[in-house]
């Protein structure tokens, strides 16, 4: 199989190549952080294998505010450690990753009066010095008035003026396809909709797992010298398949609202605050379209059916209306909505909203490595590190080189097709989509970028497909039927509204 082909039929031998022999990693999760793993295990030589239960980034990270950022708000709280190791990685991430990780111009409006504009001065200086030489662009502070003219939608009742900074905007799909095929070119072995039933135990130490073939139905053994759990919201869950309860997490919901820009368009994303509760809120410019977000809602449910409720909808609009009294927004200009499951790590006593975003790397039982917590933007960091306790829990492993300094450009996607036929094949041939919610979902990205959603393009894509994923005619009409619920999650709110 060429080195350079990520395909459907790389999919299969990487089934055929799983079940021999003994790996030194194998990486069970396939979104940012289990992705940025298997690459960096594959980048020190490892032998590596990676797993993912559905789609790679068909989880939270694929449902992210595609923002690579230092967090500015967690300066207000006092975590000015986690803010500085995002800026270094965000720095880390724009130099490599120049197509995918971009500089974007942020405003964060301020209200009240002088004396909030010199604390917001002093918060700027201090964001922009711990980036210690290497901000995504230079910051300012401009008046009442300027504010108005760059913005002229944002009006909130005692604006002062505004910080103008930059930081960077990503793809969080293309993102995480970019590091699983490059983690492929390097010699690992990546298979999507593969999800791990149980945990294989050898002598107390965890050594692989059974894995089924969601496509055959089949089920087969990985034997690893290691495994990495990486999985999310369900790391609890993997966790105690071999018997750990190391982590506790605290999974919040994440919801997000796609609207038109010409309903709301503004030169740059914008920071700012609900009414309700003075949480920092944003709105990024996306193509045609907008996305504002995000919520922070405990979430004790499955977090494969996760969605965006009425109640968030209400909020997210209410703030929209404070900040952007101008563009009269309401339920009727939602096109679209989607929500994540967030797997922090538990605080007791606090407030969702105010969890930090830490990670923890922790190995239980024996040969069981799990990492949880953190953000998309702190992935390379939580990858290096989880890599490291992987190796030193399996002795013989050798450490090698760390991602921080071996870290190569990944190559950019290929331009697009102009027509449906070619996207589709691409999808299929060189990125290794599965499900016609492979293609629509995360590699076309017609569900949030589409007035309709991509359900007039479903069944011609689906008839596209068909011959070069092997369906049938009614594997064919099941598939569109899939991908119209996964439409229909988008849009539960309407109903629970009214």
């Amino acid at each position: 199989m060429p080195a350079d082909e990520f395909s459907i039929a790389t999919r299969r031998d990487n089934l055929d190549r799983a079940g021999r022999g003994v790996w030194d990693l194998l990486v069970i999760g396939g979104g940012i952080t289990g992705a940025g793993l298997a690459r960096d295990a594959a980048l020190r030589g490892w032998r590596t294998v990676l797993v993912e239960q559905d789609d790679f980034a068909s989880g939270t990270s694929g449902r992210s505010g595609r923002m690579v950022h230092g967090g500015l708000r967690y300066l207000a709280e006092g975590h000015i450690r986690l803010v500085a190791e995002s800026l270094a990685e965000r720095a880390a991430l724009q130099h490599t990753l120049p197509r995918l990780v971009t500089p974007h111009q942020f405003m964060l409006p301020v209200c009240g009066t002088g004396l909030a504009m010199a604390r917001m001065a002093a918060g700027m200086a201090l964001y922009q010095g711990l980036a210690l030489g290497r901000a995504a662009g230079p910051a300012r502070l401009v008046s009442r008035r300027r504010a108005r003219d760059l913005e002229p939608l944002v009006a909130p009742d005692r604006l002062a003026g505004a910080a103008i900074y930059w930081d960077c905007l990503t793809d969080d799909v293309r993102l995480v396809l970019a590091l699983v095929a490059d983690a492929h070119r390097h010699g690992a072995a990546a298979i999507n909709h593969a999800p791990v039933v149980d945990l294989l135990v050898s002598g107390g130490r965890v050594a692989g797992a059974a894995v089924q073939d969601a496509v055959s139905g089949r089920t087969f053994e990985v034997r690893a010298r290691v495994v990495a759990n990486a999985t999310g919201p369900w790391a609890e869950r993997t966790l105690a398949m071999g018997g750990g309860r190391a982590l506790r997490l605290r999974p919040t919901r994440g919801s997000h609202i796609v609207v038109e820009r010409a309903r709301l368009e503004t030169r740059r994303a914008i920071i700012f605050s609900s009414p309700r509760d003075r949480r920092n809120l944003y709105l990024v410019p996306w193509g045609r379209y907008c996305i504002v977000g995000t919520t922070e809602t405990d979430y004790p449910g499955d977090p494969a059916a996760v969605s965006t409720t009425a109640g968030d909808v209400a909020y997210l609009l209410e703030a929209v209306r404070s900040t952007f009294p101008g563009a009269g927004l309401g339920p009727g200009d939602v096109v679209s909505t989607f929500a994540g499951v967030r797997p922090l790590l538990d605080r007791p006593g606090l407030a969702a909203r105010s969890v930090p975003r830490d990670y923890r790397v922790v190995e239980d039982p024996p040969g069981l490595i799990s990492v949880a917590g953190g953000k998309l933007t702190t992935f390379r960091r939580m990858a290096q590190d989880a890599a490291d306790a992987a190796a030193r829990s399996a002795g013989g492993i050798a450490a090698g080189q760390r991602s921080r300094t071996a870290f190569v450009t990944v190559a950019p996607p290929a331009e697009a097709p102009p027509d449906i036929a070619g996207l589709v094949a691409r999808a299929v041939k060189h990125e290794m989509a599965v499900t016609l919610s492979d293609c629509l979902i995360r590699r076309l990205g017609l569900i949030h970028e589409l007035p309709d959603q991509g359900l007039g393009f479903a069944p011609e894509a689906a008839r596209l497909a068909a011959p070069l994923l092997g369906w049938t005619g009614a594997q064919e009409q099941d598939e569109i039927q899939q991908y119209r619920a996964a439409v229909a999650l988008t849009q539960r709110w309407r109903i629970a509204s009214g």
